[in-house]
């Protein structure tokens, strides 16, 4: 039985969408609990190598590129809602589950930290790993929703996995 394009694109829509709206959620959720629970500058360990330490990040990846004034700030904002925009594409694009899934989880971290760069001029960091006395970044869940999508990418291209496409909900074999 064929089916039609739209039923096929729907079948791309829905889990991309799903994927995407739920992570940008729960990390402006986290996001918004850590403001209220942290002070600027004030560490509280958690766990090994993570504790909870909110910072502010005004520029893209280790505070690049700081936007500090409005002009600065709306570029930023353009190029970031520019890629957001294209990953999430990309996403529905995608032919294989994995890697739909891991543009999708990309795409809803990046809008997690546009929305709440959007809301605030910067985006909220939260989580801040150290090792042996050395803190190395701070974070929040939106990166590692990316990295998550990094991870999912990787996966797809595996040798192994290679010609194999999984429909997303679908079991790996």
């Amino acid at each position: 039985m064929m089916s039609t394009p739209s039923v096929g694109w729907a079948r791309r829509v829905a889990p991309v969408a799903a994927v995407l709206v739920t992570a940008a959620a729960i990390d402006l959720v986290a996001k918004a609990v850590a403001e209220a629970w942290l002070v600027e500058g004030t560490v509280r360990g958690r766990v090994p190598f993570v504790d909870l330490s909110l910072s502010f990040n005004r520029g893209i990846s280790f505070s690049l590129f700081p936007a500090h004034d409005p002009s600065s700030l709306a570029l930023l904002l353009a190029i970031q809602g520019t890629l957001t925009c294209l990953v999430a594409g990309w996403a529905l694009a995608a032919s294989g589950g994995l890697e739909r899934l891991g543009l999708a989880a990309i795409a809803g971290g990046a809008a997690g930290n546009f929305l709440d760069r959007v809301m605030d001029g910067a985006v909220t960091d939260y989580l801040d790993l150290h090792t042996g006395g050395i803190r190395w970044f701070t974070f929040n869940l939106a990166d590692v929703w990316i990295s998550a999508g990094v991870v999912l990418l990787l996966l797809e291209g595996l040798p192994g996995r290679r010609g194999r496409h999984l429909n997303v909900g679908e079991p790996i074999p």
